[in-house]
């Protein structure tokens, strides 16, 4: 059995994450909510993996969010602050007015 385990944790660089994995391993919440270098993204209300050429998208301060369903975005388009990604301390002044939201 311990042979068993040994083998399983000398695997996982082959079959797992890594740095040099393929797409689909992502290092943080953002890369897996835009599903950066992946075909995939996570559904930022519910959590689902999604496709991302069938999800439902929406766009807000200048990134695309995909969505598992129209209720989920929905759900993020009322209250985006509480679901979005956290931004970056310099931000885009344009964002700050209403007509770009």
């Amino acid at each position: 059995m311990r042979a068993l385990i040994l083998l399983g944790f000398a695997a996982l660089p082959i079959l797992g994450c890594n740095s040099s994995s393929p797409p689909g391993c992502w290092e943080s919440r953002g890369d897996r909510v835009l599903g950066i270098g992946s075909d995939s993204a996570e559904d930022p209300v519910s959590g689902a993996l999604v496709a991302k050429n069938s999800a439902v998208k929406s766009e807000y301060r200048g990134t695309t969010y995909y969505f598992a369903s129209s209720k989920t975005a929905a759900t993020f388009l009322r209250t985006p602050e509480d679901y979005a990604l956290q931004e970056c301390e310099e931000t885009d002044p344009r964002w700050d007015r209403p007509e770009a939201r």
